[in-house]
Order: C-alpha cells, then sequence, then structure tokens
C-alpha cells in the first residue's frame, strides 16, 4: 500500500467527527452480521460525550489513511506489563486494505513494554476472528456473545528472570503488611475476599475487573472516575457525593432493563439535564424551589390540584 497510514492522539474537539464514524461503522455491523432487530454492543457509539471521555486519557488514537480519518483505536494499559484494545474500528470503505494489520503494529511500537495484549470481539464476526488470528491473537475464551483473544510478546531470558517479575507465587491466607507496592502491576492476579484497609491508592486504575459483592467503606475516592463499566446491582449507600458527575448512565443492555432506584438522598441545588426521565416517579420528596424548564413544581402541582377541584 503507498497511502500513508499514521496515528494521531484523540482530542476533545475531534468528538463529533469520530461520533460521525462510529454511527457508519455500527450500521455497517448491524447489516453485516446480525438480523432480527440485533445489533452490535458498542456502548454510547453515538455520543459525542463518549468521545471525549474516551480522549482524557491521551490513549485514544485517530487512525488517519493520507490525512483522512478513516478509524479509531482505544487502548487501555494497567501497568506496565499488559495492555488492552478496547476499540478498534476502521471505516468500511477501506477494510480489507492491511490498514489494520498496520495499525497493530503502530500500536505494539508505541507500547514496548507491554509483553500482553488482550481484548474482545463480538462472536458474530468471523472477520473479525480471522484478522486477529493472522495477526498473532489466540483464543483465550470465549461464550456465548464473545471471542477473547490474547497475544503475548517474546521477552527476553534476562528480563524474565530478573528481580521485576513474580509469578505463579500462592499467597492466599498471606498478610501484607507496610509493604511498598507503589507502581506494581497486577495481571490475572486472584484477589477474592481480599482485604485492604489503611492503604493509599490515589491514582490507582481499575480496568477489566469483576468486583462484584465487592464492598468498599470508609474510602476516600474524590476525584475518582468510574467509566465504561458494568456496575448493574451495585448499591451506593451513606456516601458523599458532593460535586459528584453523572453523565450517559444507561439501565439496560438489550431487553434486560431494570430501573434506578434513589432513596434518602440529599440532593439539593443539583441539576438534571439533557436525560430520559420516561415514567420517573418522585414521591415522598422535599421539592421546595424544583424547577422543570424554569417552572416551579410546587407552582405546577397547585395549579393542578386547583383544577382537579374545579372539575
Amino acid at each position: 500500500m503507498n497511502k500513508r497510514i499514521r496515528l494521531e492522539t484523540a482530542a476533545k474537539q475531534d468528538a463529533k467527527q469520530i461520533m460521525e464514524l462510529m454511527v457508519v461503522v455500527e450500521r455497517d455491523e448491524t447489516a453485516k452480521w446480525y438480523e432480527n432487530g440485533e445489533r452490535p454492543y458498542i456502548p454510547c457509539y453515538d455520543s459525542e460525550d463518549m468521545q471525549k471521555y474516551h480522549a482524557r486519557d491521551g490513549r485514544y488514537y485517530k487512525i488517519l489513511l493520507d490525512e483522512a480519518l478513516v478509524g479509531v483505536i482505544l487502548i487501555s494499559t494497567t501497568g506496565r506489563e499488559h495492555a488492552r484494545i478496547d476499540r478498534f474500528y476502521i471505516h468500511p470503505a477501506v477494510q480489507g486494505q492491511r490498514i489494520g494489520t498496520v495499525v497493530l503494529e503502530l500500536i505494539e511500537s508505541l507500547y514496548p513494554q507491554v509483553k500482553l495484549w488482550t481484548l474482545d470481539t463480538p462472536q458474530k464476526s468471523p472477520r473479525n476472528h480471522h484478522f486477529y488470528e493472522k495477526n498473532g491473537y489466540t483464543v483465550a475464551a470465549e461464550d456465548e456473545d464473545e471471542r477473547y483473544y490474547e497475544k503475548a510478546v517474546a521477552e527476553p531470558d534476562e528480563q524474565l528472570n530478573s528481580g521485576e517479575f513474580t509469578r505463579e507465587k500462592d499467597y492466599s491466607g498471606h498478610n501484607f503488611r507496610e509493604c511498598n507496592l507503589q507502581e506494581a502491576d497486577f495481571y490475572s492476579v486472584n484477589l477474592h475476599q481480599a482485604s485492604f484497609s489503611n492503604v493509599n491508592m490515589g491514582s490507582t486504575t481499575f480496568q477489566n475487573i469483576n468486583l462484584s459483592r465487592t464492598r468498599i467503606t470508609n474510602t476516600n475516592l474524590s476525584d475518582s472516575i468510574i467509566g465504561d463499566s458494568n456496575l448493574s446491582g451495585v448499591e451506593i449507600c451513606h456516601v458523599s457525593l458532593a460535586g459528584a458527575y453523572l453523565h450517559d448512565i444507561h439501565l439496560n443492555k438489550g431487553d434486560q432493563q431494570q430501573p434506578l432506584v434513589i432513596e434518602r438522598c440529599e440532593m439539593k441545588n443539583s441539576k438534571i439535564a439533557n436525560s430520559d426521565l420516561r415514567n420517573l416517579s418522585i414521591t415522598e420528596c422535599q421539592i421546595d424551589g424544583m424547577s422543570i424548564d424554569g417552572i416551579l413544581v410546587s407552582d405546577l402541582l397547585k395549579a393542578y390540584h386547583s383544577k382537579s377541584s374545579e372539575e
């Protein structure tokens, strides 16, 4: 291919253009691989705000072909050793031109420290399976919906035997006290029922982690970001959310919809904007000063009751 392919870090101002690309990609994926109203699960693919969110960490890359945007790739790094390809999409008009292969080579050159690459891709896309397997990825696991791939990068023997790596050790039931684990990298580690207390975890990154039935109490999570995650069934209680910013939240995946329940929460001076509030129920709440589109709810209720009494 004589055309020039390069990567450029996506910025917030690229959000609209990337969103428009993703709409085309999603439509093409749906037409090729799905039927009976099913669609690929690409969270918020048509949201500019989601593209801005991905651009925050500087690991969301535009794929440029002769300076024209033809795709995106999102890299999640959890440490020195492991990285995950979270989003990798190329415009259908230029697929089949080895662009994807070149992009994978460019990404590996950008992250030479990474020794294990992982990703998942839908079972319904055999084209993706062939592409990743052709580029050195092997199937690590699969379920009804997804196929999970990994690619190990060869490591020099001296690095494998260095003191930087601790592998295949059983520390179950062990106590760690007054230890320095700053900038440590944990990958494929079993921490079931582990306990963390009096620990500095500022700027810690959790990605592709199962936190089901996890209990977090008496913890300072100020300035934390929880995004692109499955928090179905989570219970958040007795916490301070002063200044919290909740946005682009969805209650369902496919047809499995469950309502959000908010009880006994102090929400004075809070704002809900550009949200789907269909069938929202508000009961037994203090609504002094609460307004909808600038109209006081108390005035609306007064008008409603006045009209009802006249009838």
